[in-house]
């Protein structure tokens, strides 16, 4: 039996789609670029913060990265939360004796800011970017959460909504579960080798 849950966070615990696209349309607004619907945003988003200002901007824009981070940094709980179910579906994982770590290509300041917040006491190991180690897709986050829990490979499914959690599992040699209640739609999984799904938040707490 798989023991060790490994968790991405926006799109996967945490609803953030609202945050990110005011905080990207604020840097925009600054720089004289257009403003970006939520739908626009949230095909941006799995890969990290530089990628998501270069789709955005339509290109390499230091400024507008600059401004995103340092103003995202100061809004990133306004409208925040996670998604229906996810919390109660946490407690009763730790209640069953499940280890968890959440691994994110979100910045790593603002991981333990939200991780802390929202899912201490049961979940206490995060990884973020900026920490030294490789974002996804590159397995390095993950080998060091499992690293830092004590699990071995077999232990351990991945649980994730993008295709950045897909490829990292599978550098890593683990499994992965797949949510579709994220910014990516069940075909979209499906077509970067995603197999098995959860529809609801409130599945988690079964896994």
């Amino acid at each position: 039996m798989k023991n060790t849950i490994l968790f991405d966070l926006d799109g996967t615990l945490l609803d953030t789609l609202t945050d990110l696209t005011a905080s990207v349309n604020h840097a925009l607004r600054e720089v004289g670029l257009p403003e970006r619907t939520a739908d626009e945003v949230r095909s941006y988003l799995g890969d990290g913060y530089v990628l998501l200002m270069r789709r955005a901007c339509g290109g390499e824009n230091a400024r507008a990265l600059e401004i995103f981070s340092a103003y995202y940094a100061e809004h990133l709980e306004d409208n925040t939360k996670p998604y229906p179910g996810v919390t109660d579906a946490l407690a009763a994982l730790a209640a069953k004796g499940r280890k968890m770590a959440v691994v994110s290509n979100k910045g790593d300041a603002a991981v333990q800011q939200l991780c802390a917040r929202f899912f201490a006491p049961h979940v206490t190991t995060y990884f973020g970017v900026g920490n030294g180690l490789r974002k996804k897709p590159e397995p390095d986050m993950l080998l060091a959460a499992m690293k830092a829990l004590g699990s071995e490979k077999e232990d351990c499914v991945m649980v994730g909504d993008g295709e950045p959690d897909i490829a990292m599992a599978r550098a890593a040699g683990i499994d992965i579960v797949n949510v579709t209640w994220g910014f990516r739609t069940k075909r979209q999984l499906e077509k970067a080798g995603g197999k098995t799904f959860l529809s609801d938040p409130g599945m988690l707490a079964e896994l």
